[in-house]
């Protein structure tokens, strides 16, 4: 009878509640920043050319979107392939390709190569102008003389909006280099809106010409110069100038390591109180900027988002100084990143009085920060800082900091109060206990109100207890997709107890509950990821796992949830031999005009994209015929139903 009450709950939407990242709305201008647009570089697969990938572009394949070209004969670790090819003849594979969205180019054609190097570029370029699905340019050169030429070919391009370059060993990007790249930035078709200069050799003359051929440019709203230290002064004031242009539109900068002093700073920093600019970067050693630097840095009450993270030259006394200016100014900082900083408990105190004040930060990051007391209560102390605050992170990053178990009790307390919380990091925490993790954990991951999708807790000390009690917590938890739980057995004492098959299995009926058909269906089908790290792949943790651990979580990882609760029944209560046809006899007792609705459900295909294991169904169709035969005798079904009208009268 229960199952015959809920059979149609099979056969409804299961509504997936998993929300999509929100959008972090940064003010209501043009300038508006969503931090959760992802760039486009991530693909599935960096495809080398060569002759199998070539009848591939032919074809127009749309498995090739992320394609590496090697222009070197001599670079060992790439195929050469490309100068073999007549782009003349087979130019349209890139030309008319509707797929491809970025194009890895490394290395350079020798001089002395049987074909004009520089003709080959253009026939080259002749047909990848043509092309219009190509967004994103990466070329790593090792002699820039040469990848000027290369450069040249993008001019006007129609779809390329970002544009990457790298020098490769000790060789720099060079006059003619810097000329052809300040064309492409002020031809009238340019559409570039992301350049990515990093690890270049800019110098004083490199970032002149790019800066003064920007200055009349509308469209760049990204520009990345980090790695470049040979930056002087004199290179800091023409990018000041493109800053305060009124053409510029620039919306973020990063600057890490570019070894800018107090000089450069004072420069650059009036340059960003007036300026576009709502992002700016500046982690990474900048040892020679002073506190008056930073003071005229952060200058500006615009930022949106600050990272300053792994400054290790700047003291307690600094960052105490640094956080009360921030607060005097009243920042409206959506995204702060401090991470890798002895910000000391002066610091900490003055970050605590900051941001608790701060209602629109969504975003902190204070991964691996060291204070001068090695007293874990700091953390409590700071924490309670913020109660009763309007605070409502989406991030927040905690990952060794050294906290203990009454700190991780006062942080969930805090974050269970945070309605809009989605990624919680805290990895690396070895000083709370087992005990303390699904303490304070347990009662957050139960709770409906609360929408984590990732909870890091990665090289903690969680035993087999703490599993299950999570297991637990999480049985009706519809937004949790990531529960990273990494642990490395020779990163602890022989005494820490951590988890072992007995944990895992109570994860693996979490995800797939085998007791009935109900509870199967019932199961989490929303958790489909353990960590970054190869937990799944690494031989002494693998032998722990249940070995259908993997496969449930592989399909969860399909967004369709009702046909992952589908296929999650079939495999697990209807996967009989001929002999064994048990389960059969929850479907024979269902009432007859149920039985449409049976049928639909079993004989339902699985959807396009699918992953991991499925069944058709089509087994069991043929084994509820075969019991079911007067069900298809449409005879039969007159006879019951002449049957049920005499009854009737």
């Amino acid at each position: 009878m229960y199952i015959r009450i809920n059979l149609n709950n099979l056969t409804t939407s299961m509504e997936d509640t998993n929300q999509d990242a929100i959008d972090i709305e940064m003010d209501n201008n043009d300038n508006a920043i969503d931090y959760n647009s992802s760039d486009i570089e991530e693909y599935d697969e960096v495809i080398e050319l060569d002759e199998n990938t070539l009848q591939r572009l032919k074809k127009n394949d749309s498995s090739v979107t992320h394609l590496s070209l090697s222009l070197s004969a001599s670079d060992q670790n790439y195929h050469n392939y490309f100068n073999d090819i007549d782009w003349k003849v087979d130019g349209d594979c890139i030309a008319s390709n509707t797929h491809l969205k970025k194009l890895h180019i490394i290395g350079s054609i020798p001089a002395d190569h049987k074909h004009n190097r520089r003709q080959l570029l253009e026939d080259f370029f002749s047909c990848m102008n043509r092309n219009r699905s190509i967004n994103v340019i990466d070329i790593n050169s090792a002699c820039f003389e040469f990848g000027g030429d290369l450069i040249e070919g993008l001019q006007g391009h129609p779809s390329i909006n970002r544009l990457d370059v790298s020098v490769s060993y000790s060789k720099k990007l060079g006059s003619k280099g810097y000329s052809v790249l300040g064309k492409v930035l002020q031809h009238t078709r340019c559409k570039l809106n992301d350049l990515r200069l990093t690890n270049c050799k800019l110098d004083d003359e490199g970032i002149s010409i790019v800066c003064d051929a920007l200055l009349g440019n509308s469209t760049l709203k990204k520009l990345d110069l980090s790695d470049n230290g040979q930056i002087s002064p004199i290179g800091w004031t023409a990018l000041s100038a493109f800053l305060q242009s009124t053409k510029c539109n620039l919306i973020e900068l990063k600057l890490f390591r570019t070894g800018i002093n107090d000089e450069g700073a004072d420069i650059l920093g009036n340059a960003l109180h007036v300026s576009s600019v709502k992002v700016l970067h500046l982690s990474c050693y900048h040892e020679n900027i002073g506190s008056v630097g930073w003071q005229t840095l952060l200058n500006q009450s615009a930022l949106k988002s600050l990272d300053i993270s792994c400054n290790s030259s700047i003291t307690p006394e600094g960052w105490e100084s640094l956080f009360n200016s921030l607060q005097r100014r009243g920042t409206k900082l959506v995204e702060l990143n401090i991470a890798e900083n002895n910000i000391g408990y002066e610091g900490l105190d003055a970050l605590g009085k900051l941001i608790s004040n701060m209602n629109t930060l969504k975003i902190l990051c204070m991964n691996d920060m060291v204070y001068t007391d090695d007293e874990a209560w700091v953390w409590v102390s700071f924490f309670d800082t913020m109660w009763g605050s309007n605070l409502d992170l989406v991030e927040l990053y905690l990952g060794d900091i050294k906290i203990c178990d009454d700190g991780i009790e006062v942080l969930t307390s805090l974050v269970s109060s945070m309605p809009s919380l989605k990624i919680l990091t805290l990895g690396y925490n070895r000083s709370v206990t087992p005990f303390g993790w699904w303490q304070a954990l347990s009662e957050i991951l139960e709770s409906p109100n609360f929408v984590l999708k990732e909870l890091h807790l990665d090289q903690n000390k969680i035993d087999d207890d703490t599993m299950i009690v999570f297991a637990n917590a999480l049985e009706h938890n519809k937004t949790l997709k990531s529960l990273h739980l990494y642990q490395d057995p020779r990163d602890f004492d022989d005494d820490d107890n951590l988890i072992t098959k007995k944990g895992w299995e109570a994860v693996s009926t979490l995800l797939c509950n085998k007791t009935s058909i109900m509870d199967t269906y019932n199961s989490n089908h929303t958790l489909q990821d353990f960590t970054d790290d190869p937990i799944l792949y690494d031989d002494e943790i693998k032998k722990n796992l249940p070995s259908d651990l993997i496969s449930s979580i592989e399909l969860n990882k399909n967004k369709d949830k009702v046909e992952v609760a589908r296929q999650k029944i079939l495999q697990t209560h209807f996967h009989f031999s001929d002999d064994d046809t048990s389960n059969m006899q929850e479907f024979l007792d269902m009432e007859l005009q149920v039985m449409p609705t049976v049928v639909e459900w079993i004989g339902r295909p699985t959807p396009i994209g699918w992953r991991g294991s499925s069944m058709t169904g089509l087994s069991m169709m043929y084994k509820l015929v075969r019991k079911m035969p007067d069900l298809f005798d449409s005879n039969a079904q007159k006879k019951l139903s002449a049957g049920k009208r005499k009854r009737d009268v």
